[in-house]
């Protein structure tokens, strides 16, 4: 039987290696990410290196994915994945990432833009 690398670790190891590519300028090609956890698990596919960081507070964008420093990445990343997914998932992914990162929620910038 050939063991398989829990999906925690994978987890781990995509937000450890995304630690040096915060901002969209820095973000990691996802072709790159997903050679580097082939070594710990070679059979896995694209399909799940999406599925296990659409959980995970990253942003994505066409150049790869990130760790956003700003409340308009994040709300850019919301505007990028409402056209493919639609306005639940993209709610559902930026309130991961505020969930984490409660300093980049666009709707907190924007209250304090309005003295609220």
């Amino acid at each position: 039987m050939r063991y398989e690398v829990p999906t925690a670790f994978l987890s781990k190891e995509i937000m450890r290696v995304l630690q040096a590519h915060r901002g969209r300028q820095n973000a990691m090609p996802r072709r790159d990410l997903w050679a580097r956890l082939t070594l710990f698990n070679p059979r896995l596919s694209d399909r799940d290196l999406r599925e296990i960081y659409s959980r995970l507070p990253v942003c994505s964008c066409p150049e790869g994915l990130f760790i956003p420093a700003t409340a308009d990445e994040v709300r850019e990343f919301k505007e990028y994945i409402r056209k493919s997914w639609g306005p639940i998932v993209a709610h559902r992914r930026v309130a991961t990432i505020v969930a984490y990162y409660p300093k980049l929620d666009p709707t907190v910038w924007k209250q304090q833009e309005l003295g609220l």
